[in-house]
């Protein structure tokens, strides 16, 4: 019974697929890379040039108009106009790179602003303002009476609405990254944007390690090393039969092994892993599940790795369970794919985005734009994330810790924004748990890459296979 409680809680279905899936978060490094705020492509001339000849031109004109590229001393920017539901878009696309061999350059270039405007009147609605090279991370800026107002998305996170400007739209559509900040620098952090990269290099040291030896790993369900790094069940101590293999709560748990075992010159203990902490819950409605469906397991896993790595860095004293956990609430709302393309001037199309649940986390809608303000605020991190949800509706409104995640946001060497995400022995991607998990929640706690990383050789008695995780009870 107790075995199946952890197939239940933790288990997969497990699909083959190509290595190419693996390696699903190497970068690419054949585009150039986003600056900091300070070397922004700034195209505020251009636009103070075009104001009246492009920006604010009849739409009869304009959609007369073929696109034409200027040029400033911060390189060529496209100006185009798209005409799509009922409305008008004036674009300045930063150009970045070798222009594509056919169709039209990307749209969400950093340093590329679009102008809505309302058809057939043109009569200006918002200008959105890409500050990295992603559809999710902008500015807006709206007219609000004699003034404008701004919003602050960051990978789909709302970090701040309804900022207000001390000027006229007109007069905001024609400014530069640096007046913007000026004008609302005591309400928005603009060093989000201005990452040093030297302080992730642990981080990246510690994912390209991970990579390399994800290929002699394989998964194996209910599977991790003992103290003494043989395979064993997790459920019951005894060592594995047939190809021994990880789960998600075994890898997770060779990974900290590598931060350990250079410590201690010991190896984790998952009986010690797996302690329950009944008494610490937020609540106690499902107390009376503990024993039989184990609903915690990954959250009290999680939290005691993190504590053990804690208690061997700093022994002189003894560290609590919680003091890892993230808590921080950064954005209240989000505008995921949809309602970043609905939402306008502030409104409503905008999503609630809920606070930190003690023993639950944070909904998975919002964990990219979670990744990046930790990745901003405390550099060298990685994160230990336990999923949980109501998979199956075993039993009706009870949310079970089901599966374990290893993740790692950084910054490049380029200041490019990387996250990468090990599963069960092997990578997949922030953004394909996002879309697997949906409304789950993702309880994190913190472990500091440090320099010294060596997870335990692990070896099977036949080549390892490649597979594709799929969240679902098992």
């Amino acid at each position: 019974m107790k075995r199946l409680r952890y197939a239940l809680a933790l288990g997969f279905a497990l699909a083959i697929v190509s290595r190419a899936s693996i390696t699903a978060g190497a970068e690419d490094a054949s585009r150039p890379a986003d600056a900091g705020l300070d070397h922004f492509p700034e195209s505020a001339d251009i636009r103070a040039a075009y104001w009246q000849s492009f920006f604010t031109a009849s739409e009869p004109e304009l959609l007369r108009r073929s696109a034409a590229v200027v040029t400033n001393e911060y390189g060529d920017f496209r100006l185009s106009v798209v005409k799509s539901g009922g409305y008008l878009y004036t674009i300045v696309t930063a150009l970045q790179g070798p222009p594509p061999k056919r169709g039209e350059p990307p749209l969400a270039t950093q340093g590329s602003w679009v102008l809505k405007r309302s058809s057939p009147d043109g009569a200006p609605i918002q200008a959105k303002v890409f500050l990295r090279s992603d559809q999710s991370t902008f500015i807006r800026i709206y007219p609000d009476g004699d003034r404008s107002k701004l919003d602050l998305v960051v990978y789909g996170g709302v970090l701040n609405r309804e900022v207000p400007l001390p000027v006229a739209f007109d007069r905001a559509f024609a400014a530069t990254m640096a007046d913007i900040e000026s004008w609302t620098g005591s309400l928005v952090d603009w060093d989000l944007f201005s990452p040093r990269p030297g302080l992730y290099r642990e981080v990246r040291a510690f994912v390209d390690e991970t990579r390399r030896r994800l290929p002699s790993l394989r998964y194996g369900d209910d599977g991790a090393l003992d103290s003494t790094g043989q395979p064993v069940y997790i459920a019951t101590g005894l060592p594995q039969t047939g190809v021994a293999g990880l789960n998600c709560s075994g890898f997770a748990s060779w990974v900290a092994d590598g931060f350990y075992r250079p410590l201690t010159g010991k190896l984790l203990d998952p009986r010690a892993l797996a302690e329950k902490h009944v008494a610490t819950r937020a609540t106690t409605s499902a107390e009376r599940y503990e024993e039989d469906l184990d609903p915690f397991f990954g959250l009290d896993w999680t939290r005691n790795i993190a504590k053990a790595l804690l208690d061997a860095r700093a022994s002189s004293r003894v560290h609590g369970l919680f003091e890892s956990d993230v808590r921080i609430s950064p954005f209240a709302l989000v505008a995921g794919d949809a309602t970043a393309q609905a939402a306008v001037n502030g409104s409503s199309a905008y999503r609630n985005y809920p606070a930190y649940q003690l023993d639950l986390g944070y909904e998975a809608s919002g964990l990219k734009a979670l990744l990046y303000v930790l990745a901003i605020r405390e550099p060298g991190n990685i994160y230990l994330a336990s999923v949980s949800g109501r998979n199956g509706n075993l039993v009706r409104g009870l949310n079970r810790h089901y599966h374990v995640a290893v993740l790692a946001p950084y910054f490049d060497e380029r200041g490019e924004f990387k996250t990468a995400c090990f599963e069960s022995c092997a990578e997949t991607s922030v953004e394909a748990m996002m879309g697997r998990l949906k409304k789950d929640c993702v309880h994190l706690v913190r472990v500091r890459a440090e320099r010294d990383y060596d997870p335990p050789i692990f070896s099977a008695s036949r080549p390892p296979i490649k597979r594709e995780i799929r969240d679902q009870p098992g």
